[in-house]
Formats: structure tokens, C-alpha cells, sequence
């Protein structure tokens, strides 16, 4: 079991590693993860978990947690957390104000234009200004303290030792100087540092106010989801009365009173009324639904016309969109692999700074032989410039951007591995039926043999023969033609493995397939021969439509492809993946699907427990597989793919073989999903890079490394603005996350791939036959190397086929020969 604590007081990675190890302690907690950029933590469970051992494990640690047990309580943290910004952002503008002051009084006289003459006056007035600073910031001092009290060491740690270190420096020069002393003895003889300690406190709270602020829009999408919570709903009492209350208060088996604009914030089930619904937040269908007595509706959902009452039968966190928003911030809160090495890098990082600068003190005042004011200044610079913020915000800030991306998109990463996991997948096998194809029957072609009849005549017909049945393939005439009219029918018959018949304007007209034919006497034309002999292969069925015992029409119904499909295939081998389909459906309509839409390879008239083998053997070769199916089918597919994707939508959500989920029926979601989890993880190397090499660039020139050689040095001002600007950089990175752009349909052109950007070319797949084994893998890879413009050919002994990028002028006879040479035949060549 799982439970989230809002946590307060935390200010950097240093923090975050206390507050975990600090909530591991308590009894029965399994593991527990600390999200840097929300302030949660989660813990993991078996037996019951008192909840007092957790926050005072984390109090005893220097912080402050309490209980968030619903998304009304996160809303209520959302509001206080803008309360404390608006606070914040006033403090943040005195101190400012203040410290603007402060550097015009200490750095007038270099203008010529002193404001103070006198030098102990002028000192004192930044003396008091910079002690107005550290109250207006004082929470950096009290979660340093508390830190102290504890023996830990924070971000604040460093803020703070630096600030107090320059303010009781300068206090101690300022009780050297005469009152007769004009400002001019402050530039030499006895510089103070108030500027500096004010400086420290007022750019490190910029950047800390900027990167909040960052932090925000980074989870903005995650945030949007709770606005489609309402905040009350109306309920009917048994006497007819109706009641205003919170939507917390709501239980399960009340009636609630859905009037025309409201939203819902509650499964249930329309007990009266009707209406049409707006679910577009869920399903991404912007087409409105009618909903009567009987019908299921979901929380978030907008009841856009009509008046419906409804018996509640799930609230809170249990329903569609509760489970939503509790996944999306599961994955968001805890860490994904890679975060484990900046944790452990985090959390040695200020007991690394503080004895830096306290050696860098120590080589400049007693080794070097340098002032009291020098060595100062550089220890208090190697203490500010170091930002353990940047590293510990690298990792969290880039998944809460990059699944809050994949969330506004109906994409729910069910846990933080899937995201990284996807991001390395090499090979992308698909289902068949309800994956590719839309899994019901369709009216692909109306072949018309009597021409006299109009189209609109031969779909009301077919509309008048078709509505009274249930049988799947009248329901898809009906579907295929919504806009057609039924004829009054009369004679109605259903004739069981054959079709129906009825009379219209005293005429007699069938519906059937060849047994209908046959017992009717009626001899198929030769078009109707050759039709469905060419279609038999792609798993379509072609019906005829009879007048009398005259053949007026041919009608083809068959699984249709979805209309995004392709693009999905295109897009993906654009970024060099693998594509196949793994099916228990016979062999021509899996040939006619996967040549449709160019997959690399498919295998047909598989058993679960084969396809799941087929998988395993793809991974033997070290390949990474991910597989989507329909959840519930290919549950043991799914399971042993290295990413389960599962694409039925919200009944996917307690499917624990999905790994991720698809909210929306667009197929193309499987690349925009691979694309979101690629796009986060180099965000997360990238801010990795940038965290380390800023530490490793700025604390060398701040201890003073290059003063004597090239007269370089950082002042603390300057080092607090550099320490800011690294957190805000890292947070921007990851913002950029937040405009990504996905994968529309009909948008595949869009979609810049790793070819273009290296500026290589397409790759060109050989399906061979004859390779058996790996010593076979390896004659191939000799074989086609000399033609590869990148010297790598990648072959894949379950497929039979292999991959390459040709040079310039390479004819497909010369790699024909070359295979031939070794051994096997060529099937096909095909250039992406």
C-alpha cells in the first residue's frame, strides 16, 4: 500500500535524501521517495502504518509533514503554497528594495558622488539595512538551524554560514571605525561586506522565487487535472429536496442533481432524466454523448445539455479521474533509476562544501599568508556559488514536466521505470485486432451492379433489412450508414448462417452471403467471383444484395485499420524502431494489415502464450521490447514486454500488465508516448550535465584558483546570482518539456527524427531466408557491412531480416549478390 505526506521545510536535494532516510526509519515502511519539486513523500507499506511515526520521524529529521489523503487536500496545499509565494514575492521586493540601497550607500563614493560622508555612518546604515535583509529572509537561518539541531547540513547551510560570516565580519570592522572617518577608509583599511551578506540573501531569493515560479508551469498539466474536480455538487434527498454541500462530503449511493454547464465530480449511474455529456477531459472525444436512465457517467465530465439525476457509485481518489490524477502523481513522485545517482552525489555534497571552504580559508590566511578579508571572501564564495539545488531538481523537475506532457495528452506512465524504460525500447509489436484495426466491422465498399439504383435507395435498404437484427454485421451496416432512412418493411425474415429478407414498395430483397445464393438458385456474376475471390485473403467478407433473384449490389464489410495507424508505423521507423505485429488472426488478414501499413514483420495464428514467447526471444538478443494490446488478451504479452501499453482507455487502469495507458483511441499515442519518454530523459542528462559542470567550473574560480595567475576571483554577490541562475536554468530546461510538441494525425512530416537531425539517411531493411542461428547473424553482418554508410548492420534472427544505412550509389543488385554469396536468398529489399 501507498500513502503521500506533504512535506515542508525542504530546500534542496540534501533535504530530500534526509527526509527519505528519516521516513525509512519508521516501522513498517517498505521504501520511501521524496518529490523535490511537489514536497511529497510516499511511502510504501505493507501493515498498517501509523501515520504519527512518519511525520515525527521526518520532524525529529528538521522538517514538517502532514497527511495528504485526498486531491481535495491537494488542492487546499495548491492554494496555501500560492498563499506562501504571494508572501514570499512581498518579502522578496523589500529585500530588494533594501539591498539596492545598500549597494548605492557602500559604492557611491566610486561615482564621486558619496551619499554618506561619513565612513562609520555609512557602514551602520548597511549595517542596519542588511539586518533587515536577513529578517525579511529569515528562513534560510531557521531551516539551517533546525538542519544544525539535528547534525545535517542543507542548501540553506551554505546561504546562511555565508551571509552571517560576511555580516559579523563587517560588524567587527565596523566597531574599528573612528566616528570621525570618512567613507573613504571603507575601500581599503576596513572594508565591510554588508552589500555581500545582503547580496547573498537577495539573488539567492530571486532565484529560488523564479524557480518556483518555473516549478509551477512545470506542473501545470498535473494541476489542470485537478480543475476539473468541482468544488460541490447538488443532492437529492428521498423527500425530493435538494442540498448544496462539498463534494467531500458526497457517499457513495446518494443521487446528485446534474444541471445544463455542471461538471461531475463523481462516478455513477443516470437513474433520470437525459442528457448529452461532454467526456472529452477522458476519452480526448470532443463528440458529445447522449446519456439516459441506466447509462454510466464519469467525474469530469461536462453535462452540456439536459438535466440528468444520478446515483453516485464511487468518490474521491476512487474514481476514473481519481485514479488518474493518483497514478500521474505516483509517477511524478518517486524516482526513476537514474535519479538514485544524483541522490547519493546530493548527499554528501554540503559536508563536501563546507570542508572545501573551510580549507580554502585555512590555505589563504595561514599558508598564503593573504588578509583576513581575502580568505574570507573566497570561502564565503566557494560556500554560495555551490548549488546542490541544480542537482537535486535535475531528475524531478524533468519527469513532473515530462508526465504531466504525456498526461495532457491522455498518456499515463503508471510508474517512474516505465518512463525511462520506454525511452530505450528498440522494438514496438503490436495486437491486431483492437490495436491496429478498430476491432468491429465496417462497410469498406459498395460495389453497385444495377447502376439505375441511386446510393441513397440501396442504404435505405440495406438500413430497412439491417435494424431489427443484433447480429455484429447488421450492427455495422446500421453504423456505416447513420444518415440513411429505413423504407417501411414488410415479410421480415432472418434466415440463421445465411441472412435476411423483407418486402419494400412489393418488392422482395435479401441480404446474404453464398449460401443465401446457393439455397435461392441464383448463379454469382463473374465480377462477384473474381471480387471475392481477391478480397478472401485480407479477412474481408463481401455480401450481395438481391432484388428478386436479381444481384443489384455487392457490399464488403471488414475490419478497418485505423485511420492513424500508418502514421504510427512511420513515425516510429522514422526514429529507427522496429516495428511488428504479433496476432492469433489467420495469415491473409494479418499479410493484408501488416503490408498495409509497411510493419517490419509480423507473425500470425499465435496463441497468448506463443506471443509472449515470441517477446522473450526478441529479448534474448538484448532488445528492449515494448508491446500494445488491449489489456485484458495479451495480458501475458504485456507482462513480459519490457513496456506494457495498454489502449482501452480508463479500463486500463487497474490492469496491472499496462505499464502505460492510453486515455484517447488514437494509436499514434504509442509514439507520443515513446517521444515524451525519450524527450525527458536527455532533458534529465541534460540537466544532469549542467548541474555537475557548473559545480565543477565555478567552485575552482571561487576559491581563488586563477586570483594569482590571472587576477580572477568571484565575489559572494556575484556567487549568490551564479547560484540562482543555475537552479532557474535547470528548471527552464525542463519547462521546455511542458511546449513539446506531439504527434497529430496526419502530422508525421512534422516529426523531426534522429536521421534528419544526424543528417544520415533512411534506413533500408533485407528480409532474407536461411538464417538459422547466429553464426547465420553473423555471415549477414559480414556480408552487408562493406555497403553500410555507418560500417553497422543490425540483424534480427527472429525476424529474418536485417537493417542498414546504405551508402551513396549502392543498387539493390549488389546486396542481392553479396546475401547470395553468403548462403541465403533475398525476399525483399525495402527503403524507408
Amino acid at each position: 500500500m501507498i500513502k503521500t505526506y506533504q512535506v515542508m521545510g525542504m530546500s534542496c536535494a540534501a533535504c530530500a535524501t534526509r527526509v527519505q532516510k528519516a521516513a525509512m526509519k519508521a516501522k513498517g515502511v517498505e521504501n520511501a521517495d521524496v518529490n523535490l519539486m511537489q514536497n511529497i513523500l510516499t511511502v510504501t507499506f505493507k501493515d498498517n502504518l501509523k501515520d504519527e511515526e512518519v511525520i515525527n520521524a521526518v520532524t525529529e529529521a528538521g522538517y514538517g509533514a502532514k497527511v495528504m489523503d485526498s486531491t481535495i487536500a491537494s488542492i487546499k496545499a495548491m492554494d496555501k503554497d500560492s498563499q506562501e509565494r504571494d508572501h514570499d514575492f512581498i518579502n522578496l521586493i523589500l529585500a530588494i528594495i533594501a539591498t539596492f540601497i545598500i549597494m548605492l550607500i557602500s559604492m557611491s563614493h566610486m561615482t564621486g558622488f558619496e551619499i554618506i560622508h561619513n565612513g562609520f555612518i555609512n557602514a551602520a546604515v548597511q549595517g542596519v539595512l542588511t539586518f533587515f535583509v536577513m529578517v525579511l529572509e529569515k528562513k534560510y537561518f531557521i531551516n539551517a538551524f533546525k538542519g544544525l539541531k539535528h547534525l545535517s547540513t542543507n542548501m540553506d547551510t551554505l546561504v546562511s554560514l555565508g551571509a552571517i560570516a560576511s555580516f559579523i565580519y563587517s560588524v567587527f570592522v565596523l566597531s574599528t571605525i573612528e566616528f570621525t572617518d570618512t567613507c573613504a577608509v571603507l575601500i581599503d583599511d576596513k572594508a565591510v561586506y554588508f552589500e555581500g551578506a545582503a547580496g547573498i540573501l537577495c539573488f539567492v531569493s530571486i532565484g529560488k522565487y523564479i524557480e518556483k515560479k518555473a516549478k509551477v508551469k512545470t506542473t501545470g498539466a498535473i494541476n489542470a487535472l485537478y480543475s476539473l474536480i468541482p468544488e460541490s455538487a447538488v443532492i437529492k434527498a428521498e423527500d425530493g429536496t435538494q442540498k448544496t454541500v462539498a463534494l467531500q462530503d458526497v457517499k457513495k449511493g446518494e443521487v446528485l442533481v446534474v444541471k445544463q454547464g455542471q461538471r461531475l465530480g463523481v462516478d455513477g449511474v443516470v437513474v433520470s432524466g437525459e442528457g448529452f455529456i461532454d467526456e472529452s477531459s477522458l476519452t480526448g472525444e470532443s463528440r458529445e454523448i447522449k446519456k439516459i436512465s441506466g447509462d454510466e457517467v464519469k467525474a469530469s465530465s461536462v453535462l452540456t445539455d439536459g438535466y440528468l439525476e444520478i446515483k453516485v457509485t464511487t468518490t474521491g481518489e476512487d474514481t476514473t479521474l481519481g485514479k488518474i490524477i493518483k497514478l500521474v502523481e505516483k509517477t511524478a513522485a518517486t524516482k526513476v533509476p537514474v535519479a538514485r545517482i544524483a541522490d547519493v552525489v546530493a548527499s554528501y555534497f554540503v559536508p563536501f562544501i563546507l570542508t572545501l571552504a573551510l580549507i580554502t580559508f585555512v590555505l589563504w590566511y595561514f599558508v598564503h599568508g593573504s588578509s583576513l578579508s581575502l580568505s574570507l571572501q573566497f570561502a564565503i564564495s566557494v560556500l554560495v556559488v555551490s548549488c546542490p539545488c541544480a542537482l537535486g531538481l535535475a531528475t524531478p523537475v524533468a519527469v513532473v514536466a515530462g508526465t504531466g506532457r504525456a498526461a495532457k495528452e491522455g498518456i499515463i506512465f503508471k510508474n517512474p521505470e516505465a518512463l525511462e524504460e520506454l525511452s530505450r525500447v528498440k522494438v514496438f509489436a503490436f495486437d491486431k485486432t483492437g490495436t491496429l484495426t478498430y476491432g468491429r466491422m465496417s462497410v469498406s465498399s459498395v460495389e453497385k451492379i444495377d447502376k439505375s439504383l441511386s446510393d441513397q435507395f440501396l442504404q435505405s435498404v440495406l438500413i430497412s433489412l439491417e435494424k431489427k437484427s443484433s447480429h455484429p454485421i447488421a450492427r455495422s451496416i446500421v453504423s456505416s450508414f447513420p444518415e440513411a432512412k429505413a423504407h417501411e418493411l414488410s415479410d421480415y425474415a432472418y434466415v440463421k448462417g445465411e441472412g435476411v429478407k423483407g418486402t419494400i414498395d412489393n418488392s422482395i430483397f435479401s441480404f446474404g452471403n453464398d449460401r443465401m445464393l446457393k439455397r435461392l438458385g441464383v448463379s454469382d456474376s463473374a465480377f462477384g467471383v473474381q471480387l471475392k475471390k481477391t478480397l478472401a485473403y485480407s479477412g474481408a467478407l463481401v455480401l450481395t444484395l438481391l432484388k428478386g433473384k436479381d444481384i443489384v449490389a455487392y457490399i464488403t464489410v471488414k475490419d478497418t485499420l485505423k485511420k492513424d495507424a500508418k502514421d504510427l508505423v512511420k513515425a516510429l521507423r522514422a526514429y529507427g524502431k522496429e516495428t511488428l505485429m504479433l496476432t492469433g488472426d489467420s495469415d491473409g488478414p494479418a499479410r493484408d494489415v501488416a503490408k498495409s501499413i509497411k510493419l517490419d514483420s509480423y507473425a500470425s495464428e499465435l496463441t497468448p502464450e506463443q506471443k509472449a514467447t515470441f517477446i522473450k526471444n526478441l529479448q534474448s538478443t538484448d532488445r528492449k521490447v515494448a508491446m500494445a494490446g488491449d489489456g485484458v488478451n495479451d495480458s501475458i504479452s504485456l507482462s513480459q514486454a519490457d513496456v506494457g501499453i495498454g489502449l482501452k482507455g480508463t479500463a486500463d487502469i487497474a490492469v496491472s500488465a499496462c505499464d502505460v495507458i492510453l486515455l484517447h483511441e488514437k494509436i499514434t499515442d504509442v509514439f507520443n508516448a515513446y517521444l515524451i519518454s525519450f524527450k525527458t530523459m536527455l532533458n534529465i542528462k541534460e540537466n544532469l550535465f549542467w548541474a555537475l559542470i557548473y559545480n565543477v567550473l565555478t567552485i575552482p574560480v571561487a576559491a581563488g584558483l586563477f586570483y594569482e595567475s590571472l587576477g580572477v576571483k568571484l565575489n559572494p554577490m556575484l556567487c549568490s546570482a551564479l547560484m540562482g541562475i543555475s537552479s532557474v536554468c535547470v528548471v527552464l530546461n525542463a519547462l521546455r518539456l511542458s511546449l513539446m510538441k506531439v504527434l497529430k494525425n496526419n502530422e508525421v512530416s512534422d516529426i523531426k527524427d534522429e536521421n534528419t537531425l544526424t543528417g544520415n539517411k533512411k534506413m533500408t531493411t533485407v528480409k532474407i531466408n536461411g538464417i538459422q542461428c547466429q553464426h547465420c547473424v553473423k555471415s549477414v553482418q559480414k556480408a552487408l557491412t562493406p555497403f553500410s554508410s555507418k560500417g553497422e548492420v543490425e540483424v534480427s534472427l527472429e525476424l529474418k531480416k536485417a537493417t542498414l544505412t546504405l551508402k551513396d550509389g549502392v543498387e539493390d543488385n549488389a546486396i542481392k549478390d553479396a546475401i547470395i554469396d553468403a548462403g541465403f536468398e533475398v525476399v525483399e529489399i525495402i527503403h524507408d
